[in-house]
């Protein structure tokens, strides 16, 4: 089974896949993780062409002193893992062993591992390649006590069953941090659907936090969903944030609700749907 886990919480040993489908969603993981990484001194590996102010969630952050430091490294990608233009996954897998064998002679206490191989999706048996690197990674990353791995993976690069391939090679699928998070309240922020994962209790107390997140969403979108399944109660007032974050958005905005608690639906029932306006129930 498959475990969900908020980037900040991946462990030692971890061998997390990270689907993703935009530079944002992209930027909303890799940076915090890379960064995080740097600040407490972890050892971070990244097979990327980009540069050090080019990292995704970090454009435009000078990284030289830690490159410099040796805090972070950045493999170009043939030099990593190309064999005549082709992908070769043993190559990867020995410039990684390497690079993981270097850090531990440093005394690194954690190696953070990272590359994005979905372009290699597309190549001539890319298929069996990346099903070949991602069973042999994980025999590498599992047992270890300080390697932590991220493998990305661009969606819309996937054809057929390479999405599913690639799940199936991965025990811990990682998701944004919280953009809220106390012992009451979690909130998440979702990008395929746009909208927010929701856990806990939506109280008076915490309804200016619930439309801090409402506003933070893409100016763009028109559709959005909240996902309830594992939020208990939300008060009169989190419900008046609501309708006031589709009154701000236009005619054109929707918040689908979905998987929503009986005791919830109750108080949607009180307070009317006529007077929710562009908010609509999903399925429970």
């Amino acid at each position: 089974m498959q475990v969900f886990r908020p980037v900040r919480d991946l462990l030692p040993g971890d061998h997390a896949w990270f689907p993703y489908a935009s530079d944002e969603e992209q930027g909303c993981v890799i940076g915090p993780w890379i960064a995080d990484g740097l600040e407490i001194r972890d050892k971070i590996i990244y097979v990327t062409d980009a540069e050090h102010w080019q990292l995704p969630g970090l454009y435009g952050h000078d990284l030289s002193h830690q490159v410099r430091l040796g805090l972070l490294t950045l493999i170009p990608i043939g030099e990593a893992c190309l064999t005549k233009g082709m992908f070769d996954p043993n190559k990867l897998l020995g410039t990684l062993a390497d690079e993981i064998a270097k850090a531990e002679e440093q005394e690194f206490r954690g190696i953070r591992i990272t590359a994005e191989n979905s372009w290699a999706l597309a190549q001539p048996f890319g298929d069996s390649r990346i099903d070949f690197c991602e069973q042999r990674l994980n025999a590498r990353v599992a047992p270890s006590v300080s390697v932590t791995a991220i493998c990305q993976t661009d969606v819309r690069q996937c054809r057929g069953g390479q999405y599913g391939l690639l799940d199936s090679h991965h025990e811990v699928r990682v998701l944004p941090n919280p953009d809220f998070d106390d012992p009451q309240l979690t909130i998440t922020r979702t990008f395929r659907p746009v909208g927010l994962h929701l856990r806990g209790e939506i109280d008076d107390s915490r309804r200016i936090r619930f439309g801090e997140a409402l506003d933070n969403l893409p100016r763009e979108a028109e559709t959005f969903e909240l996902d309830l399944a594992e939020v208990t109660f939300v008060s009169l007032d989190a419900f008046k944030e609501l309708t006031g974050f589709t009154r701000r958005r236009g005619p054109r905005c929707r918040v689908i609700l979905r998987h929503v608690d009986p005791v919830v639906r109750s108080v949607i029932d009180v307070v009317g749907r006529t007077r929710l306006p562009g908010i609509e129930l999903g399925d429970s």
